[in-house]
């Protein structure tokens, strides 16, 4: 179930790849990958550009490093509305969509000679590279328990698969939601600290907690991951905001009425993402 990249052999020696790899190294050139890997998982074929975040999706400790890739070699084109795109993976994917659209049209084609009847439209799934729809995904469900009668269990089937939020798709979520990772660790905290004392000397003391988030982390053995999503939901722990407020109120009532779900960081991102 994955989406297909085309990808030639020879990509490291190309012109538009070299001149990055000869100042970035092997280190470059996997960040570029990985990125182009998460332009082609995003709907959109567009992403954010904050290199902060995507730093964080690609477990990459050098921020800098991946602004870098991104800005500095026209290897991607940052628009005025804050989203970079890549021009090789946009001519790529059309020529893949074309070639895919080509094949289903030969397929219904040489179906209705065989048969004798039109077979209809039926569309393949962009992720399957030779033109057969792939069955869905087939991932165990059983997560949520409900918080208002917590010594009940209340079996549901997941609802991230079918969600999508900024430039996660839903099995990105879901895959977030299900990786029993470790705990927020010293470096991100570290981070964390420093991002504070940047964000008080730009808006004044007392406007955001980063604190905050951190403890309802802790609260609920919630890694670096999830931590950078709920940074980004709450606007970096806006204090006062309808996110921040949220967030803090599900983390009291748990721990009020002694709630833990067999899946905490999938709760969050189901009770946070549904209306």
């Amino acid at each position: 179930m994955y989406n297909y990249l085309p990808w030639p052999s020879n990509m490291r020696t190309a012109d538009h790849v070299l001149a990055m790899r000869i100042q970035e190294g092997a280190a470059g050139y996997g960040i570029y990958v990985m990125l182009l890997e998460l332009l082609r998982d995003s709907e959109s074929r567009s992403l954010v550009f904050n290199p902060r975040n995507l730093a964080f999706a690609i477990n990459e400790p050098n921020i800098e490093l991946v602004s870098r890739v991104i800005q500095e070699y026209d290897l991607f084109k940052v628009a005025d509305d804050g989203t970079f795109t890549s021009p090789w993976l946009e001519a790529q994917m059309e020529e893949y969509d074309q070639k895919k659209a080509a094949a289903v049209a030969a397929g219904k084609k040489g179906a209705a000679r065989r048969y004798g009847k039109d077979v209809g439209n039926k569309t393949t799934t962009d992720s399957d590279p030779i033109g057969t729809p792939c069955p869905p995904p087939s991932v165990p469900h059983g997560n949520i328990t409900n918080i208002i009668e917590p010594n009940k269990l209340n079996i549901t089937k997941s609802k991230l698969l079918g969600m999508s939020w900024a430039e996660l798709t839903g099995e990105d979520l879901f895959n977030l939601a299900r990786t029993d990772g470790d705990r927020v660790d010293d470096i991100t905290r570290q981070w964390a600290d420093g991002k504070q004392k940047e964000i008080d000397g730009q808006r004044g003391a007392g406007k955001h907690n980063l604190n905050a988030i951190l403890e309802v982390c802790d609260d609920w053995h919630l890694g670096p991951g999830m931590f950078a999503w709920l940074l980004r939901y709450t606007n970096y722990a806006q204090v006062g905001s309808h996110q921040i407020r949220k967030v803090l109120e599900m983390d009291a009532r748990m721990k009020k009425e002694k709630f833990t779900p067999k899946y905490p960081a999938e709760y969050f991102l189901v009770k946070l993402i549904e209306p």
